[in-house]
């Protein structure tokens, strides 16, 4: 990381903290060695307040990280668990750059087949969208809630959809009325 840094490349990391691996306080000395080189960092509320001990609002917790490091964006996924098969699903994008939070209405009443993998969607959709274009954070976070809110549709833990199919998602959720079709 430390020589893609130094070369110039945009580092993107995700915490994806997973209890049974190690403690928040082993994740968080991990981590901490880590972020002084992140560009885009991608954090739950959850694992922000367990694992760094953040507290305060969403937009607080996010904020925070800009401050103490030289992270320029902050990505974090917001899920709603209505049952096991049922779930919202949206997320917040922080611009340090622009002092902008961006968000969008939440995909709701998701009939969830398969949730693994649903995170690194996100995070492949967001970084899809910065790549394309490197200062439309609200394209971004469009391009990551489609590709999670599919893949939580989809079997298995690696989505088949391509940019047309999340384009279409995307225009679909922007619409209003009733929808006949889910467009797959």
């Amino acid at each position: 990381m430390k020589r893609f840094k130094e070369a110039g490349a945009v580092i993107s990391f995700d915490v994806n903290f997973r209890g049974n691996l190690w403690t928040g306080e082993e994740a968080r000395k991990c981590i901490e060695e880590i972020l002084p080189l992140v560009d885009i960092f991608f954090c739950s509320e959850s694992t922000a307040q367990l694992t760094f001990g953040k507290t305060g609002s969403l937009e607080d917790i996010m904020k925070s990280f800009t401050t103490e490091y030289p992270i320029s964006v902050v990505a974090s996924t917001q899920r709603t668990v209505h049952s096991p098969k049922v779930h919202d699903f949206g997320s917040v994008i922080y611009s340090s750059k622009n002092d902008r939070f961006y968000t969008e209405e939440p995909y709701k009443g998701i009939e969830v087949v398969d949730r693994i993998g649903s995170g690194d969607a996100y995070v492949g959709g967001v970084l899809y969208g910065l790549l394309s274009d490197p200062e439309d954070y609200l394209r971004a976070l469009e391009f990551g809630d489609a590709a999670s809110a599919v893949k939580n549709t989809i079997p298995g833990d690696l989505p088949s959809s391509d940019r047309n199919e999340l384009e279409e998602v995307i225009r679909a959720h922007k619409s209003t009325g009733i929808q006949t079709e889910m467009s797959r």
